[in-house]
């Protein structure tokens, strides 16, 4: 694989760094940098800097680390207030909103061709836009299922994973009796990837988070039905032990083992987990598949559209000018392509899906791509998701155990988030 790069030549070229180089500072999750804590991603990762620099000498890219979750989002916004930003940073595609609020991203429209845009899906395009100007490329996305194994799903007697809520049910009280969890799901209190297996739920439910103007509307009429039947779900399936009760302590990496070894049946995953997943237990090469989630009445749930977005950062020109080769770069098809699937994550362009034998023949991508081609939305593009985000999955462990019901629990959400809607209001 790595032939490609032309790995040999970029060396013989980047011995050295040129004294008169510039400096390029890159904040980036571990994950997507040299120091990757997958070997194979961070060995990709140096291979990619090393031909970069080859090709432009004048260049050199200091790696560092950005902090996961909301300290990410805090420690760039801290960077913004102290003037102290890198030139170029990969975000999470939902704090777009908020670093753009906060001027810390600089917009791509006029840097961004269009004809190269058209590659992309349209979602991503909507997701990385703010006020009609794009101000991130997102190169991935981890899409969210129940992950599972076929040979367990046979071994139990079934022939496909039940679509329906209450054929799942049904399912679960069998496994019960066998001793196995018929599903994981992450229920950790202010987790991201807790709240995205929610709104997959909440979406196929009708629900929306926020009106046309951004305010949020969660918490009225119907959209406040439909997440307190999500709640409601949740509480249900731990209560008939479809699901653990110490979900609200794990998160998508903790859930892991339980497949592992056969414990659950299904976990809530994300596409961006597969990869690792397979140098865990090689024997899941050939046996791990993913499933929407079982809906009630009927409905379907919408597959949320997530990822991680190069973002342009810096506001000095010379260092603006380096720092968007370096993001054509990185998010070049070719690079793109290669990225993800070293990574085991989903391409965000057509281009990849249709020339990449490894997306469009390994069975679990196929099972992405089918929900990809399906009912799929973006998180709100709107500064205050993240605080709805928050609040949401702070009330999963209140309600699991039962101390807080669903329309309570929806409450609180709204109480969490009206406070800080109404300050960014008033800014």
């Amino acid at each position: 694989m790595f032939s490609k790069l032309g790995l040999a030549a970029a060396l013989l070229l980047a011995v050295a760094t040129p004294v008169w180089a510039l400096d390029l500072t890159v904040q980036v999750p571990a994950g997507y940098s040299p120091q990757s804590g997958f070997a194979p991603g961070a060995d990709l990762y140096k291979q990619l800097q090393s031909k970069f620099e080859a090709a432009n000498p004048d260049i050199h890219i200091n790696y560092e680390i950005l902090a996961s979750g909301p300290q990410g989002l805090q420690q760039l916004l801290t960077e913004t207030s102290g003037n102290n930003l890198p030139d170029a940073a990969i975000v999470d595609g939902q704090w777009i909103p908020r670093l753009v609020q906060g001027g810390t991203l600089q917009p791509l429209d006029k840097l961004w061709p269009e004809s190269d845009r058209a590659d992309f899906h349209p979602a991503v395009i909507a997701a990385e836009t703010v006020d009609g100007k794009p101000y991130g490329i997102m190169f991935q996305t981890g899409m969210r299922g129940l992950m599972y194994r076929p040979s367990v799903l046979k071994s139990v007697g079934l022939t496909a994973f039940p679509t329906s809520y209450d054929d799942f049910m049904k399912v679960a009280a069998a496994l019960k009796a066998k001793n196995i969890t018929a599903e994981l799901i992450p229920a950790k209190a202010t987790d991201e990837p807790a709240t995205m297996h929610m709104l997959s739920i909440f979406w196929g439910l009708g629900g929306k988070l926020v009106d046309d103007k951004g305010a949020p509307v969660f918490f009225e009429g119907d959209n406040a039905k439909a997440l307190a039947t999500v709640y409601k779900m949740y509480h249900d399936m731990v209560a008939a032990g479809a699901i653990r009760p110490d979900v609200t302590t794990m998160d998508e990496t903790a859930l892991r083992p339980f497949l592992y070894d056969g414990e659950a049946l299904s976990i809530g995953g994300s596409s961006s987990g597969v990869a690792q997943m397979w140098a865990d237990n090689p024997d899941l090469k050939d046996d791990l598949a993913v499933a929407p989630y079982p809906m009630p009445d009927g409905k379907q749930p919408v597959t949320i559209l997530g990822g991680f977005a190069y973002g342009l950062t810096a506001k000095d020109p010379e260092k603006a000018a380096a720092a968007w080769k370096f993001i054509q770069f990185m998010t070049a098809s070719d690079m793109m392509g290669l990225i993800d699937q070293t990574l085991g994550q989903l391409p965000v362009r057509g281009s990849n899906w249709k020339n990449n034998a490894f997306f469009s023949e390994t069975p679990i991508m196929a099972g992405y791509k089918k929900m990809y081609d399906g009912p799929m939305q973006t998180r709100p593009a709107v500064p205050i998701y993240t605080t709805i985000s928050s609040a949401l999955s702070a009330q999963l462990a209140g309600v699991i155990s039962g101390q807080l019901s669903p329309e309570d629990a929806v409450n609180k959400a709204r109480d969490a988030v009206m406070p800080e809607y109404q300050r960014q209001q008033s800014r």
